[in-house]
């Protein structure tokens, strides 16, 4: 009796496994680095993010602590055209952060 149960399980679960895989739609992972890839070359240039990021002074504090009120069209400037690898250097939670900056900045006029 239990090895039918334990036999039912294992194809239970084998059942779930092939119908799962077939189901995803994948094409391997020949195009995927194996790690972070820089836009502009092979490792991001962290010097030039960051000399870039305080051209405006407490443009990068004021964004990371969320004083919206005293983000300017500079530091939008600066802060949109920085490329994905230099705002995710930048801020740790960039997803969040580039949503509040470009609602953000588009209520001061920019628009990026």
């Amino acid at each position: 009796m239990f090895e039918n149960k334990q036999k039912n399980y294992v194809l239970t679960m084998l059942l779930i496994v092939v119908l799962l895989s077939i189901s995803q739609n994948t094409e391997g992972n020949a195009n995927v680095p194996l790690a972070p890839v820089s836009e502009e070359g092979f490792l991001p240039n962290p010097f030039m993010c960051v000399r870039d990021a305080r051209k405006v002074p407490d443009c990068v504090d004021a964004v990371k602590k969320f004083q919206l009120k005293i983000i300017t069209k500079e530091c939008c400037l600066i802060l949109l055209s920085a490329s994905e690898d230099c705002f995710g250097m930048l801020f740790p939670t960039r997803f969040v952060i580039k949503i509040v900056l470009k609602i953000t900045c588009e209520l001061i006029g920019i628009h990026h």
